[in-house]
């Protein structure tokens, strides 16, 4: 969708960066109306996110989502956004505005049930998952985040299931593995664990390396 978006200058020339733009009057202020596309707005958005530019990033969405307040993508971008910078009561309205949109966004589930594992609503977590689920059963993030909640309800056996799962569709998933090994070593056993550490350090996990010195004589995945 494309919008007429005022911007207030003094320049006299009917075209500002390459774009045609029509000129008004208003109040005796001259005013340049420069026609934009939401997609993008999103793409500069994106590109701004992409280089940790996250609140000038969610300016850019915050743009379209005035101009257009059911366009899912800007929503879901800038929900995305603010769970970058840990404003999670925020993304969580986003992300539950993106959904009333679209309740089969898997990708969206399973960012909502990461909002709510911060918020400590693990049950809502594991919710947003499954329903996720439902919709892709091959979206690794989605088992990934039900592990953590499950995780955190002392729920180890449910959370290396979830793993399992991510780790079968995605056999890099570094961070699968490490907390695999952590609910295995919370179930006494060792031997898994140091093994699941051994891959996740393998993988590139920084934080594997200090349970593999700690509970496995230093034998590191490298």
């Amino acid at each position: 969708m494309r919008h007429a978006l005022f911007i207030f200058t003094i320049l006299c020339s009917g075209y500002l960066l390459g774009q045609h733009t029509d000129t008004v009057h208003l109040n005796n202020t001259k005013v340049i109306l420069m026609a934009l596309d939401d997609e993008q707005i999103i793409k500069e958005g994106d590109s701004l996110l992409d280089r940790n530019m996250i609140n000038k990033a969610i300016a850019k969405y915050t743009i379209v989502v005035e101009l257009s307040p059911k366009n899912k993508k800007a929503i879901s971008n800038r929900a995305f956004a603010y769970l970058q910078i840990d404003n999670y009561s925020k993304s969580l309205i986003d992300y539950n505005v993106a959904l009333s949109l679209d309740s089969t966004d898997y990708i969206n589930l399973s960012n909502r049930a990461l909002v709510k594992w911060y918020m400590k609503n693990y049950r809502g977590s594991i919710d947003d998952c499954d329903k996720a689920i439902k919709y892709n059963e091959n979206f690794a993030y989605a088992y990934f985040h039900k592990g953590i909640s499950q995780f955190q309800l002392n729920r180890y056996k449910e959370a290396i299931f979830s793993y399992d799962k991510a780790i079968k569709i995605d056999s890099t998933f570094a961070r699968a593995f490490y907390n695999r090994g952590n609910a295995k070593f919370l179930l006494d056993n060792l031997a898994d664990a140091c093994s699941d550490w051994q891959k996740a350090d393998a993988l590139g996990n920084k934080t594997a390396i200090s349970m593999l010195q700690k509970y496995c004589n230093g034998k590191s995945g490298q």
